[in-house]
């Protein structure tokens, strides 16, 4: 009988041992998991944040060919009413280039900053001489005065969210324009703003108008 005793005594305490060896052995196991999920977790933060700077492409043609074109900005920004008007595929020019600020195209011949003021002086310029537009632009339909007017009140507006199609139209309209020009979608607003500080040399924290599409 004291052995019996003596005997359950000593499995009890293999027993509680065991046990004791097992818990220590999973708490461990548990901490060692723990960390290996939050490394994992940063590994993947950490990647993540290289592809977010992967995935941004400036829209900036450095070809040589796409930067400001300051002789044109400046007949805009000093004409006055009265002036000799601005001819017609000299306005298509600067509203094009002013649009590659906003698009993204393999190449840009040019470009303006936008600018409300230059806005609306070309609104002011186009309804002024609009019997002196004389080319005709995409089909008979259309004068091309109207053309300007209908993208340039938009653009007022603040909306632009058809400008690469605003861009094409006036490529079509000027013809012998290169097809790598052509606009191929539009730019979001942080290639924007990384443009016009390239290009323009301006840094600015939010753009003029809104890409978003509207009913």
């Amino acid at each position: 009988m004291k052995l019996m005793h003596v005997l359950g005594i000593v499995v009890l305490t293999a027993l509680l041992s065991i046990s004791g060896t097992f818990m220590i052995m999973k708490k461990n196991y548990e901490n060692e998991d723990s960390k290996r999920v939050e490394t994992e977790s940063e590994n993947v933060q950490t990647i993540s944040k290289e592809d977010e700077k992967e995935k941004f492409v400036s829209t900036v043609d450095t070809s040589g060919m796409g930067w400001e074109t300051p002789e044109f900005s400046k007949r805009v920004d000093e004409w006055k009413s009265g002036d000799e008007p601005f001819v017609g595929n000299l306005v298509e020019e600067v509203i094009q280039e002013m649009a590659h600020q906003k698009v993204i195209a393999k190449t840009k011949e040019g470009s303006i900053m936008i600018t409300p003021e230059r806005i609306d002086t070309l609104i002011q310029m186009v309804e002024g001489n609009k019997d002196k537009y004389e080319r005709r632009a995409m089909s008979d339909k259309y004068a091309p005065y109207e053309i300007y007017l209908d993208i340039l009140k938009r653009w007022k507006k603040g909306d632009f969210s058809t400008v690469d199609v605003d861009h094409n139209i006036l490529m079509i309209i000027q013809g012998g324009k290169p097809p790598e020009g052509l606009a191929t979608g539009i730019a979001s607003e942080e290639q924007e703003i990384d443009y016009i500080f390239q290009v323009f040399g301006k840094e600015v924290k939010e753009v003029f108008g809104t890409t978003e599409k509207r009913n």
